[in-house]
């Protein structure tokens, strides 16, 4: 099981260069954030804000940045990120995109194949993501996200495009999987829906530069998760605010 790992983010300065003569855009300044080991915080906020800017600075995708970005007292944890698209390599089959950030031994075959069977795909082991639907891509790509047991997830939108019903058995499927393979996440979203349904904590952003602008706990029962109604009551008292979500 991951040992999990909590951050501390510090954003002193982020932004965008100019593209043809337009003003510098300043994306973060004096930006905090903390994370628990073991949270599921959702980052919400609008489209475009710079929600995937921060998760690519947590990953080290983008260094153009001042600040600092510590994880407790671990140098470098076991990190996954898992996109808007599934990212999967056309060219190999189901088993062998989970198989790729794992090293070529039977037991690594074995995980790869326990998660497709946790995720009801043991039959597509063979198969290439071309033949396999949109929501079907996505569980492949959270499977290779799970097999390297992470200490942190970071998700980005990976639930955006599909339909209602299939993003839901998404969110379930994402659900029991940390309820089997711990881990601390942090789950970008502009869908308030999406974060009262499965966050521990909803951080919600909003400005330019970017400041957090309410810090939320999520104190439902599962129960009152998967009702649409204790869904709507929570949002009406805590997300009715003039920024505008889903």
């Amino acid at each position: 099981m991951a040992a999990m790992t909590g951050l501390e983010i510090e954003i002193a300065h982020k932004s965008y260069l100019p593209l043809g003569g337009a003003p510098v855009r300043r994306i973060f300044e004096g930006f905090h954030l903390s994370v628990d080991p073991g949270e599921f915080v959702c980052l919400l906020g609008p489209s475009g804000i710079g929600k995937t800017t921060l998760l690519n600075m947590i990953s080290g995708l983008d260094t153009e940045y001042s600040g600092r970005i510590g994880f407790d007292d671990v140098a470098k944890p076991r990190m996954a990120y898992v996109f808007q698209t599934p990212r999967l390599l056309p060219w190999r089959t189901v088993l062998e995109n989970i198989l790729l950030p794992l090293p070529s031994t039977e037991a690594a075959r074995r995980t790869a194949l326990d998660l497709l069977a946790s995720m009801g795909m043991s039959d597509t082991q063979d198969v290439y993501p071309e033949r396999l639907s949109l929501g079907m891509q996505r569980r492949v790509a959270l499977a290779r996200a799970f097999a390297i047991e992470p200490d942190l997830l970071l998700m980005d939108e990976p639930f955006t495009s599909l339909d209602e019903p299939t993003a839901d058995r998404l969110r379930d499927l994402l659900i029991g999987m940390l309820a089997q393979r711990s881990a601390t996440v942090l789950f970008v979203t502009h869908d308030s829906r999406d974060a009262i349904r499965m966050a521990s904590r909803i951080v919600v952003l909003a400005g330019s530069p970017i400041q957090a602008v309410r810090d939320i706990p999520v104190e439902l029962s599962q129960g009152e998760r998967q009702d649409k109604g204790a869904i709507e009551a929570f949002r009406g008292r805590f997300l009715a605010q003039p920024q505008r979500f889903c």
